[in-house]
């Protein structure tokens, strides 16, 4: 089938320049850049899209953007449309780069005036951000996502996290404090968080860079069981509102090097050991005992030193020998019957008698007793 002259005309290809976007209609109004000539209500068209639901790929384009518009020669009432668009060649650098990232063969990109950016990368490399240091990178080695940011948050219904960088919004200082918040929830329902994690800064002049927080539940004015605080001047504070266990399978090892261990209790200290039981002082050792001090050896037990005190540490004088005390004791009876049998009536019979027991007296503790 012939065409009719009068219906046909040849097709037109134009550059022109966007000088208007109508956002309600998905057009454009153009004007050429050779002759002067207005496309008005011009379709863009899109690599893809859906007839129906308009699912495709397709952007909205600003004013001044340069493109190619196409007349087809179906007619003299025939829609114009925009093949595409292009970039003017800069004859400085004699090139068409147009402010446009370097890309490798094979590489696309998203990219707005605002520098947000989507590359799908040759390699299966894929970078979302909306800043070079606002980004996300997807890398198919190993599974890897990697984030670069300077503040980052999520939240889910389980919790929240906040890495910050606590700046000035138009300061450049690097100096900025920075703190890492993991915020938990026990249940989706509730209204707090049930544990909190806060590493980092916490405020200006304040010295803890670590705290744990576990409360009752996520209720509100739930109680406070577990609290753990650790400072840059090396403290460690610990506040359990309950039991408190440690179990090892191996060794466990407690050391100050300069300072004092203090260990208090509100009800009973207990030490248990299945073997040696070991305590190492390089100066004093002392026990105080309210009411009764029981020491229990079911073999031998041996106090060394070199004057042991029995009584009080008023005591100074010397513990009695055992054996000593019984030969004195065996001598003073032999020497009482010698005399009662030899000299019944002599004068200083009475006189040795009563000299060996004031002797004997001295011997006898008034402060200690032994069974």
């Amino acid at each position: 089938m012939s065409v009719s002259s009068a219906n046909y005309l040849p097709a037109l290809i134009d550059r022109a320049r966007v000088i208007n976007v109508n956002i309600e209609d998905w057009s454009v109004d153009c004007v050429s850049e050779y002759g002067n000539k207005r496309f008005l209500d011009v379709q863009v068209m899109s690599p893809y899209l859906h007839y129906m639901n308009g699912e495709g790929i397709y952007v909205m384009p600003e004013v001044g953007a340069m493109c190619w518009i196409c007349k087809p020669s179906d007619g003299a009432f025939s829609q114009a449309f925009v093949l595409g668009f292009g970039a003017p060649h800069d004859d400085e650098s004699a090139n068409y780069r147009c402010g446009r990232q370097t890309l490798n063969p094979g590489d696309m990109m998203l990219r707005t005036r605002d520098e947000n950016f989507i590359i799908l990368r040759r390699g299966g490399v894929i970078q979302i951000g909306a800043t070079p240091l606002t980004q996300r990178m997807f890398i198919p080695i190993n599974n890897i996502i990697h984030d670069f940011c300077e503040n980052y948050y999520l939240d889910t219904l389980g919790g929240t996290l906040e890495w910050t960088t606590q700046r000035p919004e138009k300061s450049g200082d690097g100096n900025a404090m920075t703190k890492f918040w993991l915020k938990a929830k026990m249940k989706a329902n509730e209204p707090q968080y049930v544990a909190e994690l806060i590493v980092g800064s916490q405020k200006d002049k304040d010295p803890r860079v670590l705290e744990l927080i576990v409360r009752e539940s996520g209720a509100d004015g739930a109680a406070l069981k577990v609290g753990l605080q650790i400072t840059n001047e090396g403290n460690v504070i610990w506040d359990v509102k309950k039991d408190w266990t440690i179990t090892c399978e191996e060794n466990w090892s407690l050391t100050t090097n300069k300072g004092d261990v203090k260990v208090a209790s509100g009800n009973n200290i207990t030490s248990t050991a299945k073997k040696d039981f070991s305590v190492d002082a390089k100066s004093n050792v002392k026990v105080n005992a309210g009411i009764n001090a029981d020491f229990v050896a079911k073999a031998t037990a041996t106090i060394e030193g070199k004057m042991i005190k029995l009584g009080s540490g008023a005591s100074t004088e010397p513990a009695v020998l055992g054996q000593s005390l019984i030969k004195f004791l065996t001598t003073l009876i032999s020497q009482i019957s010698a005399i009662s049998q030899t000299v019944p009536s002599a004068p200083t019979t009475a006189t040795s008698i009563a000299s060996l027991s004031g002797q004997l007296a001295t011997l006898v503790s008034t402060k200690v007793f032994v069974e």
